[in-house]
């Protein structure tokens, strides 16, 4: 049986990873939000750039390297959410081991001063 300092330890170990993971978090949401402004900016480029194919009838050309993008878009949106579930999922167990650990201090602590007395 863990003593009260060794779950004070292990809850100490678990908030490190806590706040670990929410960094994670920070920075996939922050990837997310250059992502999203990266991805305007190169639609808009296309955009500009589609008149040029236009005027030297290369529209499918255009329609290609247009779907390539989304294509690419869509593959780097669902990874980033995949991202964002699995830090949120590591999120809810951190969770629950702190509480189980913050459950198993207090009865280690009552049972230390039982002892005691």
């Amino acid at each position: 049986m863990k003593t009260w300092t060794e779950w004070q330890q292990e809850e100490r170990r678990l908030m490190g990873k806590e706040d670990e993971n929410q960094q994670k978090r920070r920075t996939v949401q922050q990837l997310q939000e250059a992502y999203e402004i990266h991805f305007r900016q190169g639609l808009q480029f296309v955009e500009k750039v589609s008149w040029q194919f236009r005027k030297n009838d290369q529209a499918f050309l255009h329609e290609q390297m247009q779907e390539r993008v989304f294509s690419l878009s869509r593959s780097t949106q669902e990874h980033l959410e995949v991202m964002e579930e699995v830090l949120q999922q590591e999120k809810r167990e951190l969770e629950e081991q702190i509480n189980e650990v913050a459950y198993e201090k207090r009865k280690a602590f009552l049972d230390e001063r039982e002892a005691k007395a």
